[in-house]
Parts: C-alpha cells; sequence; structure tokens
C-alpha cells in the first residue's frame, strides 16, 4: 500500500534545507485546502503548486494549521491574501496568537535572535479575525465527499490539534507523530523521532496524542516534518521510545543544578548522544546520515528540554 494518496500532494517548502518541512494541498473536487502552509517564504512555491495541477487561488477553500509554530503557520497572513474565500481553521488556543502574533514572534526572536528569524521567516503579519474558524475537539468539517474530524493531540505544545481526512484515510499530524525522513529520499529501515522544541513539551500528553492518532485507524499519517507514510505501527515504536529518552533527560536535567545557556549545552549533549542512539536502535543501516537530518532538530529538542526541566523544578 502506498503512503501517498491521489488526492493528497506534499510539497517541500525548502524551509532551511530540502525535504525538511512539507506544506500538504488536499483537493476535493475543484476545491483545495492547504494543511501547514509554512513561511511567506513558501508561499511562492504554494501559489505555483496551484497552478500546476490547475486551479486557481480562489478555489483554496481553507488554510489549516496543526498549531502556531510558525515552520507551520507563519505564512499564514501572506497565503491568505492570495487566497480571497479561504478560512483559516486553528485552535482556540493557536488563532489568538495568528489574530495578534506579536507574542509568538517576540519568543521566536528569543530562540533564533533577530536575524535569523528575519532570514527564516521575515515580517509576520495578523491573520484578520473574521476570516478565523476554530475548530474544537472532536468537530468534524464535512467538505465535499469527505469530513475532517479536528482532535487535540497535545504534547508538543498545548495548541495542538491533529485532523483525520476520510478522503485519504488518513491523519494530518503536524508534529504529534514525531519527524521522519520520506522513504523516498532515504529508502531502508525507516526510524522516527520525538520533536521537544519549546516551549511546552510534556512527555504524558506526547505519549497520549500518539495513541489518539492510532486510534483513529487510519491507512497513513502525513507528517510536517517530513512526508506521508503508512508503517504507523513502527513508526508510533519507535517515537515512543523516542518520548522516554526525552523525558529522561528533561528529569536529570532537573535534578541538577546548571542553569540558562550551560542547561541548554548539557540537553544538547544528550539529546546528540540520545538521537545517534535511537537511529541504532531503530536499525537504520547508515545512522550518521541521517543524524546529520536531524542535527538542528536536536538543538531545539535541548532547548525545549531545558524549559521542561525548568517546570520540573518549579512544580518541586
Amino acid at each position: 500500500m502506498s503512503a501517498s494518496h491521489p488526492s493528497v500532494t506534499c510539497i517541500d517548502s525548502h524551509y532551511v534545507s530540502p525535504e525538511k518541512a512539507a506544506v500538504f494541498m488536499v483537493t476535493e473536487g475543484d476545491r483545495v485546502a492547504f494543511v501547514d502552509n509554512n513561511t511567506n517564504r513558501a508561499v511562492p512555491l504554494l501559489l505555483e503548486a496551484l497552478t500546476n495541477q490547475g486551479f486557481t487561488a480562489e478555489q483554496v477553500d481553507y488554510l489549516i494549521i496543526t498549531h502556531v509554530h510558525l515552520d507551520h503557520a507563519g505564512g499564514t497572513a501572506e497565503l491568505l491574501k492570495h487566497c480571497p474565500n479561504a478560512t483559516v481553521l486553528a485552535h482556540p488556543k493557536a488563532a489568538r496568537h495568528l489574530v495578534d502574533p506579536s507574542r509568538l514572534v517576540a519568543g521566536a526572536k528569543v530562540v533564533y535572535g533577530e536575524a535569523e528569524f528575519d532570514d527564516l521567516y521575515g515580517v509576520i503579519e495578523g491573520v484578520p479575525e473574521e476570516r478565523v474558524r476554530i475548530m474544537e475537539d472532536g468537530e468534524t468539517l464535512d467538505w465535499g465527499s469527505r469530513r475532517l474530524t479536528f482532535f487535540y493531540t497535545k504534547g508538543h505544545a498545548s495548541h495542538h490539534f491533529s485532523i483525520y481526512d476520510s478522503g485519504s484515510d488518513g491523519v494530518f499530524a503536524g508534529d504529534a507523530f514525531g519527524l521522519a525522513r520520506t522513504p523516498e529520499a532515504r529508502p531502508g529501515i525507516p526510524f522516527t523521532v520525538c520533536s521537544s522544541s519549546p516551549p511546552e513539551f510534556d512527555p504524558d500528553e506526547a505519549r497520549l496524542s500518539v495513541q489518539k492518532i492510532r486510534d483513529t485507524g487510519a491507512a497513513r499519517v502525513f507528517l510536517t516534518h517530513f512526508g506521508a507514510f503508512d508503517d504507523l505501527a513502527t513508526r508510533a515504536k519507535h517515537l515512543l521510545h523516542s518520548i522516554e529518552q526525552m523525558e529522561a533527560i528533561g528529569r536529570d536535567a532537573a535534578a541538577g543544578s546548571l542553569e540558562g545557556d550551560a542547561l541548554v549545552a548539557y540537553c544538547d549533549e544528550r539529546v546528540t548522544e540520545a538521537f545517534r542512539e535511537h537511529l541504532v536502535w531503530c536499525g537504520v543501516e547508515d545512522p550518521e546520515a541521517d543524524f546529520a537530518w536531524l542535527a538542528q532538530d536536536a538543538f531545539l529538542n535541548a532547548l525545549g528540554l531545558r524549559f521542561y526541566a525548568e517546570r520540573l523544578r518549579a512544580a518541586g
């Protein structure tokens, strides 16, 4: 069974490097939706994909964001300018940051620094409130012949939802089902790792999200990082192992006395080691090649584990 589906196109946004962040274009008859539309830099690629498949921007009904992290939602306002009939679908906690992104931008600049932020994301504008529709946990949306079911999948972020799509028998999982390399990019034994990027990693909720996605019975899962996969059981096993690794590092960090940059450096060293161990545990044939693809994510995980460790300390 192919992991892809004829109605879902995986568009490489070329975020940071090729095959790091996907945007999914879903077609339903003569209508279109985008899921996780990436950054302002990706908007020309998305409009080009529309044209290449014989659609116009006027045929776009929905811009769906699984969560408001900028590699998933940063281009929403810019893309919306080109899609006059589109409505943005978002988690209630994400919607307010789309309308007023100032706090989101400020937080991201702390993580990335001003120069790298500008290079990655450019200017982040607000989305008109009247063009945003909040989707509640368990809410469904009938769209042509398919039904979209939205369900909250915390762990990576408290404002994260995933979407079961009856048309493709697939789940658009954002970051709730981990990070993996598409089989087309690296054939062989698969791997999946947890994303604990800042600031809200919660291992218990992350495990629950994995179970929720499995419980849909979907035939495939669409990962923003990166691609379509149909081996959900194997990837869930790998992901749960990775979540345990990240939780252990965070708890060890919380038990120590390191703070600030020293705490991040400690977590970074441990995550790097854990990723390499995890790739071997998964049985991949060339761990170093796959680690090179994951190197930036290792550092982002370390930043997130700093927040997790600090929360554990505060909770006593």
